[in-house]
């Protein structure tokens, strides 16, 4: 079960990654910029598989580089802080954010490893109220068959930009996992910030098969 679940994530992970735009298309149907950035960044994995798979480092610089700057970072940190971001301090709040960056992005790169040609298919859009939020529906076909129903939460930055700002893994909702983790972590340190900012390494959870 946990081999399954670090796939799961892994397939996240490399799929996340359709989420990154080099400029502004806010006017660029989200399902069709989803397809046409998954179809990019899989071309490449395959393309750089032998060379990666040398040199992990490889992998370190594929997530800065295409990742990073695409995530909402300080909004998905926030949510996780939940009731504590408004205890925390500025210096805090920025450490919390930095950590849970840092820790997000080796599991990326972790996952990346991983990805071996999976096939996705990305559901019709349907636009909400609110033009500067979209969630767009995945699946994942893993190579034992398995189908993982992906959910990306996104919005769109002042810049035009689509950045993710949480997902929902075969039915779990990572942000809030990510916020009970935290939430206990701050209990185990005896609500003290600095212990719980320091110690916290957020984990997917289990993913059922």
């Amino acid at each position: 079960m946990l081999a399954f679940l670090q796939r799961s994530f892994a397939f996240v992970a490399v799929f996340c990654m359709a989420f990154m735009v080099q400029n502004s298309i806010a006017a660029e149907n989200p399902k069709d910029f989803v397809q046409r950035i998954s179809t990019e960044l899989t071309t490449r994995l395959v393309k750089e598989r032998e060379a990666y798979k040398k040199d992990p480092q490889l992998l370190m610089h594929i997530v800065k580089e295409n990742i990073e700057p695409y995530v909402d970072f300080n909004s998905f940190a926030k949510g996780v802080m939940g009731q504590f971001y408004r205890q925390a301090s500025d210096k805090q709040r920025a450490d919390f954010t930095k950590t849970f960056k840092e820790s997000l992005i080796r599991t990326y790169a972790n996952g990346l490893g991983a990805y071996e040609n999976q096939k996705f298919v990305v559901k019709p859009y349907a636009a909400g109220d609110d033009p500067k939020k979209a969630q767009i529906d995945m699946d994942i076909q893993t190579n034992s068959g398995t189908t993982i129903p992906v959910t990306y939460q996104m919005i769109l930055d002042s810049n035009g930009q689509w950045k993710v700002r949480n997902l929902i893994l075969n039915g779990i909702n990572l942000g809030l996992t990510f916020r009970n983790q935290f939430a206990s972590t701050v209990e185990a340190n005896r609500n003290n910030l600095d212990k719980a900012i320091a110690n916290f390494v957020p984990t997917a959870g289990e993913v059922k098969k």
